[in-house]
């Protein structure tokens, strides 16, 4: 006859270990766990990673828009054809050249140059000859030396399209080409597309020299 003692002690013993449909359960519940927190985790770094990523496009950008605002702001005074807009099209994309003269300083990014007229054009160049990714950059030669030997700085890669729009006042619209060579633009209106499908950076700069022609 078994006693009391023997029939709990058989018991505690039955119990002592997991049963193979628990084990299962929880390892099942721990691989829920992990894979919530790896989401968690990933979409927080992703977070991090476009907010890091937008503060250094407005960065690029700001400086885009000083150094293009200081080119219209140091417009040689009293003097005729110092600024001209050309429309082109690159893969059915606005591939737009603004052309201006300088002497060295600001817009012509350097004071070291010798003292003389530089022609400088702010426009898309590609990458390569054979290649559809294109780079923003300036164009820049001396004003006696032909079209082809300019030297070329880039400053923002990879850019799909550049628009540039000038104010014409006397008739109150916006037009796509300037080479009015006796008169400014009252207001220049810039478009960048950093990818054919996003929304363009877009901002419109006065010309200060526009209004003591």
């Amino acid at each position: 006859m078994r006693t009391l003692p023997q029939v709990k002690q058989r018991t505690l013993r039955g119990r002592a270990g997991f049963t193979l449909m628990e084990i299962m359960v929880g390892v099942g519940v721990l691989g829920m766990l992990l894979m919530t927190m790896y989401q968690l985790v990933g979409t927080q770094l992703l977070a991090l990673q476009v907010s890091r990523d937008s503060q250094l496009e407005s960065v690029v950008m700001e400086g885009l828009v000083r150094y293009v605002q200081g080119v219209l702001n140091n417009l040689p005074l009293r003097q005729n054809d110092v600024l001209r807009g050309i429309p082109h099209v690159y893969g059915m994309a606005s591939a737009d050249e603004l052309q201006w003269v300088a002497r060295p300083g600001v817009a012509l990014l350097t004071s070291a140059a010798p003292e003389d007229d530089y022609a400088l054009t702010l426009t898309l160049q590609p990458k390569a000859s054979t290649s559809r990714l294109q780079d923003l950059g300036i164009r820049r030669r001396l004003m006696s030396e032909p079209d082809s030997s300019y030297e070329w700085i880039p400053i923002l890669a990879d850019v799909a399209a550049l628009e540039f729009r000038y104010f014409q006042p006397s008739l109150g619209a916006w037009m796509e080409r300037w080479e009015d060579p006796n008169s400014r633009p009252t207001l220049v209106r810039m478009k960048v597309w950093r990818k054919a499908t996003d929304e363009p950076f877009e901002v419109v700069l006065p010309v200060p020299s526009a209004r003591v022609q």
